[in-house]
Parts: structure tokens; C-alpha cells; sequence
């Protein structure tokens, strides 16, 4: 069971439920349209992460304000009294002109803007696509930790976000680790680090694991 540490912030990094444009494998970024409600698959996977404020003490809960981020919330917290606390700094990074396009045809186009491993998009697209620069959308998701862990202290802090937004607060913690080194974490993966607001010190305790819902984070 998670409890307080008595000198960290535990951070609980949910990616929302899968969608209709993750089933099309088309890339979302800030589109917040019918093409990113969940499907009937990511509704009924996020009703079992209801169970899991039965073995897990979560103190305060955060979500990006793109609709499929908020409705994974509303379904995760539905039995709950927690009030959830909507942040535009964990908004997925914009794609500009992308958002809301076929990845597979974008790979085609676009080749050397894409990083074949990953599956993800280089920052150097932002040449092309006039889409959020790397260096913005990392620095608006890290002054979102550092004031939450600076105003919630020794509290299990639960954030519901998207992909490239874990993957690069979890490369922040690592320094000078640049995020389009990980692949995306799968849908409604759970992700933990823990920070020390006082010590400036992170910890990564683990990525992308899936959720049983008996279990304890």
C-alpha cells in the first residue's frame, strides 16, 4: 500500500484510456474532438482502476484538461469524494499541423522527422508542422511537479495525462535524458517517481506498468 514518506512527493503517472484515434493509430496531440473520446474498451479498463483507491491512499488527483485525460479521471474517481483538479500544464505536446493525422502516412512522408524506434516524432518536426516546440512542453510539465510536490508535501499525488507527457517527465528526472529516448507508454500504464522538494532530488520507481486492480501501487 502507498502511505506518506516523510520526506517525498509520490507521483502517479496514469496515461488515459485508449481512444478512437489511438485505435486508427492516428497521432492526437491537442486534438480534443470525437476522434479522442474513449472507445468501449478504454471506458470499461478505466472503471477497473476504481479498485484501486481500495489499496492505494491517494491524497489529491490532477488531470490534463483534453477531454479523454478529464473522462478517464471522472471514471477512475466516479466512487470517490476526491475532487479533481484539471492543470493546463499537463495538456498533451501540440502536433500543429498534425494533430489528428494518420501516423503511418506521416512516416512515409516524413521520415527523418520520426524516430523509427520509438514511434514518436523528433523535435525537429516543429520545422515543419508549426506545432509546441520540445524545450516549451517540457518546461510547462516540470513547473507543474516541482509546484504540486513544493505544495502538496509527503502526499500520494495522482495525474491522469497522456503519453509524451509521462515519458518526458520521467526523462526529466533523469537530467539531461531527452524523452524521445522511450517509446510511449501504453494506455492506462502506471508510471511512479517520487520527488523531494526540499533535497531538489527525483526518483524514477518505475515505467509503463500495467495495472491489476488488486494491487498496490
Amino acid at each position: 500500500m502507498i502511505t506518506g514518506d516523510d520526506s517525498n512527493d509520490n507521483f502517479f503517472l496514469i496515461r488515459h484510456g485508449e481512444t478512437y484515434a489511438n485505435r486508427l493509430n492516428y497521432i492526437q496531440g491537442t486534438l480534443n474532438n470525437d476522434l479522442t473520446s474513449l472507445t468501449k474498451r478504454g471506458i470499461l479498463e478505466a472503471e477497473n482502476y476504481q479498485k484501486l483507491f481500495n489499496n492505494n491512499q491517494i491524497d489529491y488527483v490532477y488531470t490534463s484538461p483534453l477531454k479523454r485525460a478529464v473522462r478517464t479521471g471522472e471514471i477512475i474517481c466516479a466512487e470517490t469524494n476526491i475532487r479533481i483538479q484539471v492543470d493546463n500544464r499537463l495538456s498533451e505536446i501540440s502536433y500543429g499541423e498534425w494533430n489528428g493525422a494518420d501516423i503511418n502516412k506521416l512516416k512515409r512522408q516524413y521520415s527523418t522527422y520520426f524516430d523509427i524506434e520509438t514511434n514518436d516524432v523528433r523535435p525537429h518536426s516543429i520545422l515543419i508542422n508549426n506545432g509546441e516546440s520540445f524545450e516549451h512542453a517540457r518546461e510547462r510539465i516540470w513547473s507543474f511537479i516541482l509546484d504540486v510536490s513544493s505544495k502538496h508535501l509527503q502526499k500520494n499525488i495522482l495525474i491522469i495525462t497522456h503519453g509524451w507527457v509521462i515519458k518526458n517527465i520521467i526523462s526529466l528526472c533523469l537530467k539531461n535524458i531527452d524523452g524521445t529516448v522511450f517509446k510511449n507508454p501504453h494506455n492506462l500504464s502506471v508510471s511512479k517517481i517520487q520527488i523531494n522538494p526540499i533535497l531538489k532530488q527525483q526518483k524514477i520507481c518505475y515505467y509503463n506498468r500495467p495495472y491489476i486492480g488488486t494491487m498496490a501501487l
